[in-house]
């Protein structure tokens, strides 16, 4: 090693980005890299994806948190460990990604380490057991990036760059290490990526960037102790809900099941630990087994999941869409990219896959049976229909409440927990009284067993707003129950109330009817024709209206809907 010393005088304008004063005194060490540089430049061509190369400086920043957990719990101003990832787009490409933690930092020695190649840490059961993550990752990214870091309570800080390109034309193996002298509470790591070989762009990237780092370090979210914030958004996983089944006298099952297995291979015993469960809704993106090793994501996340067929069988069944679970392997062989485990050559795999299916096999079954219902809560579906016709402009001012007389309150609408007293002025106590009586097993049982769009609530809504300066009065029945009678049916009350009977099921829409947004949208345009027929009426003195007077009164009202964005 050479060793070179100098002395300089520095302040914070030159790390303008950090919050802290640097003091005195600088010190340039050069340290040797093996084997040849011109490694470095080949690791570009790595099968990284954006997300697995970022979780390599995740993996190094959080094990430094579990290694030093009780320490850094006892700095008084430490809250919780803090991962901040930042892509900047700039003009000409010039785009840069860092990296900073609030960890413990690093000393010397684990600080040549993270630089020098085929240089693993002491502890392999810790997340960078390899130790070649922060190298590879780095130069997959750019071409040339810097590490900056100081450990609590040493007073030293340590930063290097490494030139990728240079390294390789000039044939150079040693890399400079600047020190400088810091506060002995500063704890910390930087890594700055330039000149990238890989960017992060295009909208469906960079959600998937966030969605799948989410994923992958849901453990460390889940437990509060760790934070990650990405572009300044803090990431999170949000659980799948788990079905339940009701059944008649009330009790519940809940389908998810704790697993606990051992498989020995070459003459290691492997263990599997975690849960298998039913998610609702079923979601092909979101299905599938998660395998976890030492607390992160190896193999799983949205479009992700482990899925092999012997378990889960073709895309479009409902095993595939509803079956997940996470599954703990922390002792498994993993590949140096922590993508994916070291399993395809030995048979191991395959004896993974043949355990599972004891027990999974109750849950495959009970999967396919399952047949869960869309459901649309009629409170919504009415004041979201008005709403959006008062935003495209075709009414103004418009007031939903439902009707007393006339609420239908067969088992499977009329929910009590479908109502939202906020939205909607409830006069009648009687009618909130009969929706508490109402019985909802049959609900239960249609929830699980029929298809087609369950619609919740009053089925009856007084309706009111102005159209081209006229004020209107509806009474706007949903017909929930026969898919055969007549779509539409308009007619005029007493006290000048227009009446709309709509066919909720009418059969001429399956399947889209089954979908709650074209149940909104369908609303909506019922309610346009309905004004368009009672225009075209009004202009008539005998009553009469021509042939083609609905269609022209209906083209304005959509040529107004256009022009304010569509329904």
């Amino acid at each position: 090693m050479k060793f070179n010393q100098r002395y300089l005088l520095f302040d914070e304008v030159l790390f303008d980005r950090m919050e802290w004063w640097l003091t005195m005194v600088r010190q340039r060490q050069k340290i040797n890299i093996r084997p040849t540089s011109g490694v470095y430049a080949t690791y570009k061509r790595l099968s990284y994806q954006p997300w697995s190369a970022i979780a390599e400086f995740v993996d190094n920043s959080t094990q430094s948190f579990f290694d030093h957990i009780d320490l850094l719990k006892r700095i008084p101003d430490f809250n919780k460990m803090r991962i901040e990832i930042q892509y900047e787009e700039h003009a000409g490409g010039r785009d840069i990604l860092t990296i900073k933690d609030n960890a413990f930092g690093m000393e010397m020695e684990e600080f040549e380490r993270a630089l020098i190649l085929d240089n693993p840490p002491s502890n392999k059961k810790g997340r960078n057991e390899f130790g070649m993550g922060l190298k590879t990752a780095a130069c997959w990214f750019g071409s040339y990036w810097t590490v900056e870091s100081t450990q609590y309570g040493s007073g030293n800080l340590y930063k290097a760059s490494v030139d990728v390109d240079k390294l390789q034309n000039d044939k150079d193996e040693e890399i400079d290490v600047d020190f400088y002298e810091t506060e002995k509470n500063q704890h910390y790591t930087i890594i700055k990526i330039e000149r990238l070989n890989q960017k992060i762009k295009g909208s469906r990237t960079k959600v998937k960037v966030k969605e799948l780092l989410g994923s992958i370090y849901r453990e460390d979210l889940r437990n509060g102790q760790i934070e990650i914030i990405y572009n300044g958004e803090l990431l999170k996983f949000n659980n799948p809900e788990i079905y339940e089944d009701i059944y008649a006298d009330g009790t519940k099952e809940r389908w998810i099941k704790q697993i606990e297995f051992n498989l020995e291979h070459e003459g290691l015993l492997l263990g599997v630990k975690g849960f298998i469960a039913i998610r609702i809704p079923a979601s092909v993106k979101e299905a599938g087994f998660t395998l976890i090793r030492r607390g992160r994501v190896i193999i799983g996340g949205p479009e992700k999941n482990y899925r092999p067929f012997e378990l889960f069988g073709e895309s479009n069944s409902y095993s595939y869409q509803r079956l997940f679970g996470e599954l703990h392997m922390d002792d498994w062989p993993v590949t140096q990219a922590k993508d994916d485990f070291d399993w395809h050559n030995s048979g191991l795999e395959e004896a993974f896959i043949e355990k599972l299916k004891e027990f999974t096999k109750s849950f495959r079954d009970k999967a396919e049976l399952i047949r869960v219902r869309p459901i649309i809560n009629t409170n919504n579906l009415i004041s979201q229909a008005l709403n959006g016709l008062q935003s495209t402009g075709i009414i103004e001012n418009p007031k939903v409440d439902a009707s007393v007389s006339l609420v239908h309150t067969e088992k499977d609408t009329s929910l009590k927990d479908t109502f939202n007293s906020e939205s909607t002025d409830y006069t009648d106590q009687q009618h909130s009284q009969n929706i508490d009586e109402v019985d909802n097993q049959t609900f239960r049982q249609q929830n699980n067993l029929e298809t087609g769009l369950i619609v919740k609530g009053p089925t009856v809504w007084n309706a009111s707003f102005q159209h081209n300066a006229r004020r209107y009065d509806f009474l706007i029945e949903l017909e929930t129950q026969n898919p055969l009678t007549q779509w539409v049916i308009l007619s005029l009350e007493e006290n000048n109330q227009f009446r709309i009977k709509i066919n909720m099921k009418h059969a001429f829409f399956k399947p889209y009817i089954d979908k709650g947004d074209f149940v909104i949208l369908m609303t909506k345009f019922v309610v346009a024709l309905a004004l368009a027929e009672i225009e075209a009426s009004l202009v008539n003195v005998d009553g009469k209206i021509e042939s083609s007077a609905i269609r022209l009164k209906m083209n304005k009202i959509l040529e107004l809907v256009a022009q304010n964005g569509g329904f």
